[in-house]
């Protein structure tokens, strides 16, 4: 939910969204690159961990970058270059690479964007293809990582490949 930042908590009912929230931030503009550092350094703050995961999820549209948001700025959007110098901030933060990055997004697997993206993450998955509205197969993955929580990147985007292709 745009401007939220809650608690999310597993419910086995889908239709319904019960974590609860912890912070109305109001309209945020999710094109600017300092509200993504900015988000990722509250999560890290917030929620210290061993290893973290990024995902950002949206319509991607290969090397130039993607991520719009309308609003409240028409015509903001993540550029590549932009998402490698947020990355590098939150690098900066945390004094080491995320584990694990992904790209739910059409387009994104090419090697302009992994370039881009490599020095901050020790794993990665995108695709090269255009994707289906619902994107990846999280329910099948996330309940893997729950039941394995100390897997590695490597294995997680293993997961989230197989089960985007069985799902």
């Amino acid at each position: 939910v745009e401007g939220v930042k809650a608690a999310l908590t597993n419910y086995d009912d889908l239709e319904v969204v019960g974590s609860q929230e912890i912070e109305d931030l109001g309209e945020s503009d999710m094109g600017d690159p300092q509200t993504l550092v900015d988000f990722v350094t509250w999560g890290m703050e917030s929620y210290p961990a061993q290893k973290y995961a990024l995902i950002l999820s949206d319509h991607g549209s290969g090397w130039p970058g993607g991520w719009s948001d309308p609003e409240p700025v028409e015509g903001s959007e993540l550029f590549l270059i932009e998402i490698a110098q947020a990355l590098d901030a939150i690098q900066q933060i945390s004094g080491r690479p995320l584990e694990f990055f992904g790209m739910d997004a059409c387009l994104m697997s090419q090697v302009e964007v992994y370039t881009a993206i490599q020095p901050y993450a020790r794993f990665a998955v995108a695709s090269e293809e255009t994707e289906p509205a619902l994107g990846w197969a999280y329910t099948a993955w996330m309940g893997m990582l729950a039941e394995n929580p100390e897997m590695d990147g490597g294995e997680m985007a293993k997961n989230i490949v197989d089960t985007y292709i069985v799902d």
